[in-house]
C-alpha cells in the first residue's frame, strides 16, 4: 500500500499545528499595597486626594478639578495652601455661596474633624509630611446633603455597613409603578 504524498502531508501538518497552539502569551501582573508606589510625594498626595475624591462619591475627579488638586501638593515645603479648598471646591462645580461657607478659615479644621472621609484624607497626607492637609481633604471629600428624603444611602468599608460615611456609598432610589 503507497501512502499519497497529500496523506503524508496532512499527517504532517496536523503534527506540527498543535505544537504552534501550544504557545500562549503569559501576563504578569504587579500588584502593591501601596498607592504611591513609585511616586514622588507630590504625586502622592494627588493620587490620595483623587482617591479621597472617588471614595466620597463615587467618581472619578472631574477633569477640571485635576489641575487644582495637583497644584494644592505641588506647594514648596509640602504646605497645601490657603486657597486649595476654595479652588478645590469650585474646580467640582460647587456653587460660590457653598465654597464660602464650606472652605471658612475658621472652620476647616472642625469639618474636616466631622467628616470621615476628609479626616481619613488628611491622616494620608499628613503621612506624608503634608502641613494643613484638611485645606484639601475638604473639598475634595465634600458631599452636600441630598435634597430628597428618597434616596437610601448604604456606605460599605470592607464588605461590611459603615456609618462613620467612609467607603463607597450605593445609591438605591424605590419607585412605585401603578399598574
Amino acid at each position: 500500500m503507497q501512502s499519497s504524498p497529500v496523506v503524508l502531508l496532512l499527517a504532517l501538518f496536523g503534527f506540527f499545528i498543535p505544537a504552534q497552539t501550544r504557545h500562549t502569551s503569559h501576563m504578569a501582573f504587579e500588584t502593591h499595597q501601596d498607592a504611591c508606589t513609585g511616586l514622588s510625594s507630590g504625586e502622592c498626595c494627588a493620587q490620595m486626594l483623587e482617591i479621597a475624591v472617588f471614595r466620597a462619591t463615587g467618581d472619578q475627579v472631574p477633569k477640571a478639578a485635576k489641575t487644582p488638586v495637583r497644584l494644592s501638593c505641588a506647594a514648596p515645603s509640602s504646605v497645601v495652601p490657603e486657597g486649595a479648598c476654595r479652588s478645590i471646591a469650585m474646580a467640582r462645580g460647587f456653587a460660590v455661596k457653598d465654597v464660602s461657607g464650606l472652605c471658612a478659615v475658621d472652620k476647616i479644621g472642625k469639618r474636616c474633624e466631622d467628616n470621615a472621609g476628609c479626616k481619613s484624607c488628611a491622616r494620608e497626607l499628613v503621612k506624608l509630611g503634608f502641613q494643613n492637609a484638611e485645606r484639601a481633604c475638604l473639598a475634595a471629600t465634600y458631599v452636600p446633603a441630598s435634597a430628597d428624603g428618597g434616596d437610601t444611602v448604604i456606605v460599605l468599608h470592607d464588605g461590611k455597613s459603615d456609618a462613620s460615611g467612609s467607603g463607597i456609598e450605593v445609591r438605591k432610589r424605590r419607585t412605585v409603578v401603578q399598574k
